[in-house]
């Protein structure tokens, strides 16, 4: 069905009602009263007029609109699913956390990048880390990906057996992506993990990624080794990477030193 004239203007002038300054005839609506109007347009038959009104609820900040947006993450439609989750995400209530980390194995790459993205800014909780570790481990080769970017978006992570075992995933994106989160946990134990990948790893993008984690890491054990990849390392992007690395290492210890 095309999408029909008028409803795209009415959406507009319902978030500027909303956000209306003193240059006005009447009060705005309150956030409520738009917020039902749009949640009405969520089941309009036009996917382009769910979609917009999804992302309409996301701009007004309405926290009650939540449970119509949770829904809107099984819209047949991947672009209404894909402003439902980003609209989640600007909402920030941790309550949506199962749905999103649900939405990283979705078939289409439009819907998990934004449940990615939405999942570092819901609030904090106790489950939302494990709800993506799970994804992680048990999701669709795009959905582990989807994980992996998901947890870089958390203020913190946590070192974990799930998380390391995402390191043996046959995908390389899959396997960059945990190298990198491993490197925001701030353990130490995630050193000697790196420089295996950086040493061994089939896949250049996941041995550069190693390489630039350690070179952050400073550990001033591994830059005899980290130095060698930079000579030896047959991809000159691991090369560089590897240099680059050696010499954060040497700086932060001092010119010369490896301890």
């Amino acid at each position: 069905m095309p999408t029909r004239p008028g409803l795209g203007v009415l959406i507009s002038l319902l978030i500027g009602a909303a956000t209306a300054g003193c240059y006005i005839d009447a009060p705005p609506a309150s956030p409520h009263v738009i917020s039902a109007q749009l949640d009405g347009l969520l089941t309009d038959p036009d996917p382009e007029v769910r979609r917009t009104a999804a992302e309409a609820l996301g701009k007004i900040g309405y926290r009650e609109a939540g449970s119509s947006l949770l829904g809107a993450l099984n819209d047949g439609d991947a672009r209404v699913r894909a402003a439902a989750s980003l609209a989640l995400g600007r909402l920030g209530e941790s309550r949506s956390g199962t749905a999103l980390a649900r939405a990283l194995s979705d078939p289409a790459e439009t819907v998990r990048a934004n449940a990615a993205l939405a999942l570092g800014e819901i609030e904090a909780s106790s489950t939302r880390e494990a709800q993506i570790l799970a994804v992680l481990r048990e999701g669709t080769p795009s959905g582990r990906e989807a994980a992996a970017r998901a947890l870089l978006g958390l203020e913190t992570v946590s070192f974990s057996p799930d998380l390391v075992a995402g390191l043996r995933s046959p995908e390389p994106a899959v396997r960059q992506g945990v190298a990198a989160a491993l490197g925001e946990t701030g353990d130490e134990r995630v050193i000697q993990l790196l420089l295996a990948l950086v040493k061994k790893d089939s896949a250049p993008g996941v041995r550069a990624e190693a390489a630039f984690r350690l070179g952050k890491l400073g550990d001033g054990r591994v830059v005899g080794d980290v130095a060698a990849v930079a000579e030896s390392d047959s991809n000159v992007t691991v090369r560089d990477w590897a240099r680059w690395a050696a010499d954060q290492i040497r700086h932060s210890h001092g010119s010369g030193s490896t301890k």
